[in-house]
């Protein structure tokens, strides 16, 4: 039995270093062949993350934007501090990569099998939109990870709901957070989830452990929280400014020339947006951009106003947004990748969970996250590279529906018939 023990353990470490070479690989050759693609644009920086992380090494945390207020600055940031340069960060980030790969292989073992790790570990380390991300400064190569590592913390906690990993879930969650705000709506959900279940088991160890979550989210949140509200001059901003902007650009986005890509998305929409925010902070007696917390108030305002008189054209955007999620990106042609990947990710995750749910299998562990998070977007403004942080969840069921459809039926030998049979 204690042989037999060891060769398995073997078995999954060398399981987990097929997942973490071939995701290094496929992150090497991506970073290589990066400048040689049509595909999407070639630009190290595309949204400033390097510039304000700079700004930050020379002259600290001094303005609050939406960018700017995400750990992804600060993570280039204490790269730049230590001497680092973009290759240095590219370079982390291709092993953010074979990380999330690694994790996603533990998970897959943890609720499924061997297999179903294995073969989810290679579907997340050859995804295209995964490593699409880790050639320049996008904050998603670190996103998946910390929300991949904060779903095998919930995996941890469901089996042993200890304090301590009460605790583990609630920083990392947090961390996550921090990251981009996506993540928060998927870590209450799970926090209220296990609340319940303690009630109902009348466990004081879960429920201690619960709580235990919620505090450790709110210690690692409060430092963040005072900084905004200090760099703002006395203005409460709990994680980030922006979610208003977000809301309205969804009305756009949404749109049936745009779902249908039948218009660019990230050209025209993106300039029918910032032409209506213009004309918002206008309206207002402001400009637009100049301070981004006045820029949420104003959309803020503007947002609740179209929820009550607009509210057909409201659940329009939301319906269409479950699905834009999966596909949007800048044109036809590079929305079709992950648009065909995701719907044959989401068949085969079907016939996996059918089967999970006849064995009893825990997983909503991982659907959880994937409904939560894609909800959720939808309500903002759902576009295909969001989908990125939930991508490993969904590999994961898709390699169980995968290992599902590779079973065989065993033959029945004829000395397994019943006596007298």
């Amino acid at each position: 039995m204690r042989a037999a023990g060891i060769n398995h353990s073997s078995q999954h470490s060398l399981y987990a270093a097929i997942v973490a070479a071939a995701a290094i690989g496929a992150t090497f050759l991506t970073v290589a062949f990066f400048h040689f693609q049509n595909m999407v644009l070639e630009t190290v920086d595309p949204y400033g993350y390097g510039k304000i992380a700079h700004e930050f090494v020379e002259r600290g945390f001094t303005k609050l934007t939406r960018r700017a207020a995400s750990l992804y600055p600060e993570f280039l940031a204490f790269v730049y501090g230590l001497g680092g340069s973009d290759h240095v960060i590219i370079f982390l980030q291709c092993l953010f990569h074979a990380a999330t790969c690694v994790l996603v292989f533990w998970l897959g073992l943890r609720i499924f099998n061997a297999r179903t790790g294995l073969l989810a570990g290679l579907f997340c380390a050859f995804h295209p939109m995964l490593l699409r991300y880790v050639p320049d400064l996008h904050m998603e190569s670190l996103l998946t990870l910390m929300c991949t590592l904060m779903v095998w913390t919930t995996v941890r906690f469901h089996d042993r709901p200890t304090v301590a990993n009460g605790i583990l879930v609630g920083v990392v969650g947090m961390c996550a957070t921090l990251t981009k705000g996506v993540a928060l709506p998927y870590l209450g959900v799970f926090g209220i989830i296990s609340g319940v279940l303690a009630l109902k088991q009348h466990s004081m160890q879960r429920v201690a452990a619960v709580i235990a979550m919620f505090v450790a989210m709110a210690v690692v949140l409060a430092p963040w929280t005072y900084r905004n509200y200090q760099v703002t001059g006395g203005r409460f901003v709990l994680l980030t400014p922006g979610a208003g902007d977000s809301f309205l650009r969804g009305y756009i986005f949404t749109r049936w020339e745009f779902a249908t890509l039948q218009k660019p998305p990230y050209t025209d929409a993106e300039t029918e947006s910032n032409n209506w925010f213009r004309q918002i902070a206008h309206d207002a007696g402001t400009e637009w951009e100049k301070d981004e917390v006045v820029d949420e108030q104003n959309n803020a305002r503007i947002a609740k106003r179209l929820i009550v008189t607009q509210p057909l054209d409201t659940v329009r955007k939301v319906f269409v947004g479950l699905f834009t999620f999966w596909y949007e990106m800048t044109s036809l042609k590079n929305s079709l990748v992950p648009g065909s990947l995701a719907l044959v990710g989401w068949a085969l995750a079907i016939v996996g969970l059918r089967r999970a749910h006849r064995e009893g299998r825990p997983s909503w562990l991982i659907w959880l996250p994937i409904v939560v998070t894609n909800v959720f977007v939808a309500l903002l403004i759902p576009l295909g590279r969001y989908s990125a942080p939930i991508l490993p969840c969904l590999m994961i069921l898709a390699a169980f529906g995968v290992d599902t459809l590779l079973q065989r039926p065993k033959p029945v030998s004829s000395g397994s018939a019943s006596p007298g049979g």
